[in-house]
């Protein structure tokens, strides 16, 4: 349990599940573990800090066309029911923790019942013969936060002279004005094809959103220090990656196997990477940028509320959280949800095999709006 009784529990073969998984789970595989049985435990020790809590979990169901549409879930939390769901496709499943259920013990005890739990190979052939419900990805538990945890007043609209400007300004300084947290590399490649190059340390990073939070409650302390940088080769045998070992982040160094020597590269990022750390804590203490995020799926809004905490303890910054159109949100809106945090609608998300395919236009358009909404008129970058 980590400070301020937050919690992430990874069920990847690499994360740290092993600690916490109690009855009625399968071995993890590379980025989850199958529940098995029509029960399923987790057990970990009490937040010191007396509250209400939020657990966000990330899974996905064992479902098959008519026969399985979807698994039922029950979650109880020391034997009381706090959530009931139907999931019928990959989800983040937010429940509230009241403290008077989980203060009267040390250890925390959470019970996943899944009645609908089946043998593939009994519903559509496969050769598997556990009785699977449910593939946990991460657990997520934290304080519950609402507005008031996010410091700050919500910026005011800009004059009609203002909005002008911003609607005036040239594309790639427009673009110069925000920084991207990742999750991937999207953004920054969007701000490439606008002509625009501003020096950000996650610009190229993976950076998941538990990865993310470490390292802003860190300050990124260790970024770039020797014995923290790997040097990887992609799973495509085509490019070199860095791995930071102190938090997690992955970045690109757009660097082509066969094109330098990894030591090289090494040397590079020493140089480079404490740089961009310490640029990076500048821009959030001095707000600015407009900062963008970006999941590879959908966010729970508690998750997001909890990043724009971490950043504004650094000072008064914005994010630019950005999610797939829906039927009220059309692509390019963006919308102002609390002090410090936009969300914005987009019309697609690159496909993973290929970032380069993204939806320019329409970061464009949510970069102006939310500049209209931020109030910032012109590129701060220097």
């Amino acid at each position: 349990m980590g400070e301020g009784g937050e919690l992430v529990i990874d069920f990847g073969r690499s994360g740290n599940s092993d600690n916490y998984r109690r009855s009625g789970w399968s071995e993890p595989e590379p980025r989850h573990t199958w529940t098995i049985g029509p029960e399923s435990t987790l057990e970990f020790p009490r937040p010191a800090a007396a509250g209400t809590y939020m657990l966000v979990i990330e899974l996905g169901p064992f479902v098959w066309k008519d026969r399985i549409p979807a698994q039922h879930l029950t979650v109880l939390v020391n034997g009381s029911e706090i959530g009931e769901f139907a999931v019928r496709e990959p989800a983040a499943l937010e429940c509230t923790i009241p403290w008077d259920v989980i203060e009267k013990r040390e250890w925390v005890l959470l019970t996943f019942r899944h009645p609908g739990a089946a043998r593939p190979i009994e519903i559509n052939g496969v050769p598997d013969h556990r009785e699977l419900a449910l593939a946990f990805e991460t657990l997520s538990l934290f304080p519950q936060f609402d507005s008031a945890a996010v410091a700050g007043g919500r910026s005011k609209m800009p004059s009609a002279e203002d909005a002008f400007a911003i609607d005036e300004l040239p594309v790639d300084q427009l673009m110069m004005g925000f920084e991207s947290l990742g999750e991937n590399c999207e953004f920054g490649l969007a701000q490439r094809r606008c002509g625009a190059e501003p020096l950000g340390l996650l610009r190229f990073a993976s950076a998941p959103l538990p990865v993310l939070l470490a390292g802003l409650k860190g300050h990124f302390e260790g970024v770039g220090e020797p014995d923290q940088i790997e040097i990887r080769v992609s799973a495509n045998r085509q490019e070199y990656l860095v791995i930071d070992r102190r938090y997690g982040f992955l970045y690109h160094p757009w660097v082509l196997v066969g094109e330098a020597d990894p030591e090289d590269i090494r040397h590079r990022e020493e140089k480079r990477l404490p740089f961009l750390r310490r640029k990076l804590v500048e821009d959030l203490t001095e707000a600015r940028k407009i900062f963008v995020y970006r999941g590879m799926r959908r966010l729970p809004q508690p998750l997001v509320l909890r990043l724009v905490a971490a950043m504004r303890e650094y000072g008064p910054t914005t994010l630019l959280w950005v999610e797939l159109q829906d039927d009220e949100h059309p692509a390019g809106t963006v919308e102002p949800l609390t002090a410090g945090l936009l969300k914005g609608y987009i019309d697609r998300f690159a496909p993973g095999e290929n970032a380069h395919a993204l939806s320019l236009d329409y970061w464009v358009a949510l970069c102006r709006n939310a500049c209209r909404l931020a109030g910032h008129p012109e590129s701060r970058e220097a």
